[in-house]
């Protein structure tokens, strides 16, 4: 198994992108923490994985919380003795009481930017910043963080989180270099639409039935993303770092030209 004896944290493990790499890793031999707001999510995703033959263990926090990051890194330590991976899935733009609906920039006023600020960027910051010690000390670590291709095409109505995620690029590319003579390896996956329910609702929107069936065909699965993770926490990614990969194709424009 690619993953043996590896411990890894996954924050946003409970649903989504988050719960499909959970039980991928797990079934890679990993041992894992899902780290969720929704512990209810996390339990859930925990009880698949067991059912399955896996190890993990969930738990409660606030990624916007340092303290909480902190917590998560020491319990998981306290748990299983060292921490190898750490993957930051969890983030959005809308739902899950972020806000209703995508806002042009000058209707965002400052409480909304902080707070898309806050999922968005700042969790990621704040559970990299708890993890990077242990890894330290043990010279080995790989972490994946989650983008969006927002952050290189723009995304009319959602500048902060546009902004964002593009911090979320930098960052990771920042902790590549700094953490190279630690063997620790940095990288990020920028999906451009994934099929799930509410980016279905918020994409396909006003699209014919003709035009919503060529959109999804270009969304990812879960599950491909969870590939991508795999890519980057496994071996196959000891000489990759401070990379991006981006999940997408170009948008359908119409039939093929003949």
């Amino acid at each position: 198994m690619k993953l043996e004896d590896r411990v890894a944290i996954i924050v946003g493990g409970g649903s989504g992108i988050g719960r499909a790499s959970a039980k991928l890793l797990a079934s890679e031999g990993a041992k894992l923490m899902l780290a969720d707001w929704v512990i209810e999510s996390a339990d859930s995703a925990a009880e698949e994985i067991r059912a399955a033959g896996g190890e993990v263990s969930t738990i409660q926090m606030d990624m916007t919380k340092e303290e909480d990051c902190i917590r998560m890194a020491k319990t998981t330590v306290e748990i299983y003795g060292k921490i190898d991976i750490l993957c930051n899935i969890a983030g959005g733009s809308m739902g899950y009481g972020i806000r209703p609906a995508l806002q042009p920039f000058l209707e965002q006023d400052k409480k909304m930017w902080d707070h898309m600020i806050d999922i968005n960027l700042n969790g990621a910051r704040n559970c990299t910043h708890a993890v990077l010690p242990y890894m330290i000390e043990r010279n080995y670590g790989k972490i994946v963080s989650f983008a969006s291709i927002a952050a290189i095409n723009g995304m009319p109505g959602g500048t902060d989180y546009a902004a964002a995620k593009a911090g979320i690029i930098a960052m990771m590319r920042n902790i590549a270099i700094e953490m190279a003579p630690y063997g620790i390896r940095a990288n990020t996956i920028t999906p451009s639409g994934t099929n799930s329910e509410r980016i279905r609702q918020f994409m396909l929107g006003g699209q014919t039935p003709e035009q919503q069936e060529r959109s999804i065909s270009m969304f990812a699965e879960p599950e491909d993303l969870a590939e991508g993770v795999l890519l980057f926490v496994s071996s196959a990614s000891d000489h990759i770092s401070g990379q991006n990969l981006i999940y997408g194709v170009p948008a359908i424009q119409g039939p093929p030209r003949q």
